[in-house]
């Protein structure tokens, strides 16, 4: 049976967004699971028992479906398929594949959220036509996709571009660093959504999301802006760090952080006309949240475009 269709799924730490792709790439619909809800049984059989629901909504048979493509939060080995550390899934060498093989019986391919949004970004966004670049996900945390010579680069133990552990602050070194979560680096504590309300309440006893800092930002609170522009320093810092080692086209932000950074981009792009030697263009994703989707879709066919090229 001729294979037409693909399936993509975004795990987030806050739901599971779930897609289903034409082998040309238009989203024909999606579908959102709650990721809390999800954690409390079998993640693999929550998956796999939506899926097969979107199936018969759709009166598409899994044998007209070439695979599935994931994006995971964490350290992911993507030549055995294994999620090997995901902190705000509470994943350890999880076996996720060979689980949604068993469960669906097509073929899995699962990837790194942010490396798997930055191939979102090469399908379909900011970095189509883009040799070298860096995608900053910004979120309850951050990460960074490495795109180098038009290839993704995830480096020796698939770890590249956890800048989320990255030291922008010195003092950290003498001082050793209080994570604002458990298994967080410098950078995520200070800088990443979480980071920055869990600096907010620290200073004032309030809890907020992220969008609510935001939010008291554009309402004139002292305090929200001093934790949002500590925040931007140390992303700044990093960007400058990255670029003088990488020489990028493209740094692309993206995540609901990332986003909501738009009235900071052009104090970032002044310190990396004054900083780095030759200075890459700055841009905000306009993908809005799919592009782990997208880049999901784009991971599974690429892998099924090679294999039908080597049989």
């Amino acid at each position: 049976m001729v294979k037409k269709y693909v399936l993509a799924i975004d795990v987030g730490g806050t739901s599971i967004e779930c897609g289903l792709f034409d082998w040309s790439g238009n989203l024909l619909s999606t579908s959102t699971l709650n990721t809390m809800e999800v954690l409390q049984g079998d993640v693999a059989e929550a998956i796999a028992e939506e899926l097969r629901r979107k199936m018969d909504e759709k009166r598409i048979l899994l044998e007209e479906v070439y695979g599935l493509g994931l994006g995971v939060p964490g350290i992911v080995d993507v030549k055995n398929g294994v999620v090997m550390k995901a902190p705000s899934l509470k994943w350890n060498h999880y076996p996720l594949r060979k689980k949604l093989q068993s469960l669906l019986g097509i073929p899995v391919y699962i990837g790194n959220d942010v490396n798997t949004g930055l191939l979102g970004e090469v399908e379909a966004g900011g970095l189509q036509n883009v040799q070298h670049a860096i995608y900053m996900m910004i979120g309850t945390s951050i990460g960074v996709g490495l795109l180098l010579n038009g290839e993704l680069y995830e480096g020796q133990q698939f770890s590249a571009g956890e800048v989320g552990y990255m030291i922008t602050d010195q003092s950290v070194l003498h001082d050793g660093l209080n994570p604002a979560r458990p298994g967080y680096g410098f950078l995520s504590s200070k800088a990443g959504g979480f980071g920055m309300a869990y600096e907010y309440k620290k200073k004032t006893g309030n809890h907020v999301s992220a969008q609510e800092l935001f939010s008291l930002v554009d309402k004139g609170d002292d305090m929200a802006k001093k934790v949002v522009d500590e925040a931007v320093d140390q992303l700044t810092s990093a960007l400058i760090n990255m670029t003088v080692i990488l020489n990028p086209e493209v740094i692309l932000l993206g995540g609901g952080v990332g986003r909501a950074l738009s009235p900071y981009l052009q104090k970032i792009d002044g310190n990396l006309e004054k900083h780095v030697p030759y200075k890459p263009k700055l841009r905000i994703s306009s993908m809005q949240n799919h592009s782990v989707l997208y880049g999901a879709f784009s991971l599974c066919r690429k892998t099924g475009e090679k294999h039908i090229k080597d049989s």
